[in-house]
């Protein structure tokens, strides 16, 4: 066969024409492609910094309304302003401290105040001259006292208590050492009631606080996080705020009422008032946050308002409840013959929660 030069020539200009084109045609789509993905970065990023600035002003919406909380507790908006430069936590406690002298005659808010650092007490003018800008100055041997002081035979008990809370906070309750850390607890709270106990009550008994502040908070914030884990939530107790809420806000109060209860049956010998207060608190927060849920689903689902009763037979069966689901709206007859709306709980000692009712 011969071999024609003009047709290897040919051939190989006719495949270096479609190479260059397979080139063109690569290049092209590798610029289309980094175009593309230059826009989806370029898009992802501003949806990034739109979701960021929705953030901070939905954190800055709720800062100011906070601020506004405590400034309606009485406190001055300037020191509202100096509280909540030291995060959530800070602002929870001063609300908490503020609510609780409210209901019981104290003006709290006295114990947060602005005051220039640096003041002297020889020549004013030079006392002037050398203060810093106004800080903030809390009084807590002040709140200490509106608490009520702890008697010294139980503090070394609430330093365990605290420290026992602290630890269960990392454990989840169906974990062993959880479980081991509770029997070490409810020792300590038995200790307490036998010190309670042995005190001279001739004079009208005892009336010293068994519980501090501080053991107080986080006990209550214990047993709240284990009811929220129990339905894959949590509680951070160092931003004091529910992880993992969204969408399950009617379990999360549900949660905090089961709480009140086993705080209630724990910590009932000891009848300290500042723990009976706050599980008092906690529980009517809850219940209105339910009664609030319940108005949502009535606005849902308004047939459930004229749904027919269980009658009072079916009523007293033992099995009954267990048809039944937690926050489900149901008529249950009452004692004088009638029916009434009420919110299933589940929760021992309150099973129902009457949705127009004052219990």
């Amino acid at each position: 066969m011969g071999f024609s030069l003009s047709s290897f020539l040919g051939g190989a200009a006719g495949a270096g024409s479609r190479g260059l084109e397979e080139r063109r045609a690569n290049l092209q789509r590798e610029k289309e492609t980094a175009e593309a993905r230059q826009w989806q970065i370029a898009t992802e990023g501003r949806a990034d910094a739109r979701a960021r600035k929705a953030k901070r002003a939905a954190d800055k919406r709720s800062l100011e309304e906070q601020i506004g909380t405590m400034t309606a507790l009485g406190m001055s908006a300037d020191a509202a302003r100096a509280v909540a430069k030291n995060g959530k936590g800070a602002i929870k406690v001063a609300i908490g401290d503020l609510q609780y002298g409210r209901e019981n005659g104290v003006n709290a808010a006295s114990y947060y105040t602005m005051g220039q650092k640096g003041l002297l007490q020889g020549d004013p003018s030079t006392a002037i001259k050398a203060a810093e800008p106004a800080g903030l100055a809390i009084d807590s041997e002040g709140i200490r006292n509106m608490y009520g002081a702890v008697d010294e035979e139980y503090t070394s008990h609430n330093e365990q208590i605290r420290a026992i809370t602290n630890k269960q906070f990392k454990l989840t309750p169906e974990d062993p050492s959880y479980v081991k850390l509770e029997e070490q607890r409810q020792a300590l709270y038995t200790d307490l009631a036998a010190i309670a106990g042995a005190k001279d009550t001739s004079e009208g008994g005892d009336e010293s606080r068994k519980f501090t502040e501080g053991t107080v908070r986080a006990t209550v914030a214990g047993e709240v996080n284990r009811q929220l884990q129990l339905q894959g939530m949590s509680y951070d107790l160092e931003k004091q705020v529910i992880v993992g809420l969204e969408g399950k806000r009617l379990e999360a109060n549900i949660a905090n009422l089961k709480a009140t209860t086993n705080l209630r049956s724990s910590t009932k010998s000891l009848d300290d008032p500042l723990m009976n207060d706050t599980i008092d608190a906690l529980e009517v927060d809850s219940k209105k946050n339910l009664r609030m849920k319940a108005g949502e689903i009535l606005k849902q689902s308004p047939e459930l308002r004229t749904q027919a009763p269980v009658t009072a037979e079916n009523f007293m069966k033992p099995d009954y409840e267990a048809g039944l689901t937690a926050g489900q709206l149901v008529k249950i007859p009452t004692e004088g013959g009638g029916s009434k709306l009420v919110m299933y709980l589940g929760v021992p000692g309150m099973e129902y929660l009457d949705v127009f009712g004052n219990n």
